[in-house]
């Protein structure tokens, strides 16, 4: 992306900075605080340096974060494959491609005020276009195959962020799995009432998804 540097150098005996360290420590603010903790001021306070500095290493604000949200395309695109089967293998791609979202939310924020959430899961898509071609798909049950799995990623992460559970919530779950027992299944109930552990509920449904795809070839 295009950015416009200051032209005025920075201050004769001003502490050293590089620009990596500008980028990082932006980086470090964004994931802290998200985009309200981000200013020119507040970067320049915690590498020690005039604001001026800031400008000359990276240029103004909007060019800043264009620059942390090149580094999180270029994150997304770190994504491998791994494992000995196909299944596993695309299975590996949905689970690095959630944990990379889950881990950068705010900087994931940036792309999306950028409008490049086409390109967050350009990377992703590619891994597993290749990964389902390997496994024998292609054409458009190829094609179906690789969205049906992006949408698994976006539509988990998006529901396991929603369900926090209000009190009137949970009261209502809590007589409904009191009718559940009441009904003859104790066991089912109880399992229900234990908060599911996001990451082991994630490999179990996109597993049961991916497998039941390859099993067609």
């Amino acid at each position: 992306m295009e950015q416009s540097r200051a032209t005025s150098k920075p201050a004769p005996g001003a502490p050293r900075v590089t620009r990596d360290a500008v980028l990082d420590t932006a980086m470090r603010l964004v994931m802290e605080s998200g985009t309200e903790g981000l200013s020119m001021r507040k970067l320049a306070a915690e590498l020690g340096v005039a604001v001026t500095s800031i400008y000359w290493h990276v240029g103004n604000r909007d060019a800043l974060v264009d620059e942390l949200v090149d580094r999180v395309l270029r994150d997304m695109g770190t994504i491998r494959a791994a494992g000995s089967t196909p299944a596993d293998r695309i299975v590996s791609v949905a689970l690095a491609s959630r944990r990379m979202i889950l881990d950068r939310p705010h900087l994931i924020g940036l792309v999306r005020e950028r409008g490049l959430d086409a390109l967050l899961m350009l990377p992703a898509r590619r891994a597993l276009v290749r990964e389902f071609a390997a496994a024998g798909l292609h054409g458009a049950r190829a094609a179906l195959a690789v969205q049906a799995v992006q949408f698994q990623v976006a539509g988990f992460i998006m529901l396991e962020r929603a369900l926090t559970g209000h009190e009137q919530e949970q009261a209502a779950v809590q007589a409904w799995l009191s009718e559940v027992a009441e009904g003859g299944d104790p066991e089912l109930a109880a399992g229900l009432n234990v908060n599911a552990d996001p990451d082991e509920l994630f490999e179990v449904s996109v597993r049961g998804l991916v497998e039941s795809l390859v099993r067609e070839v």
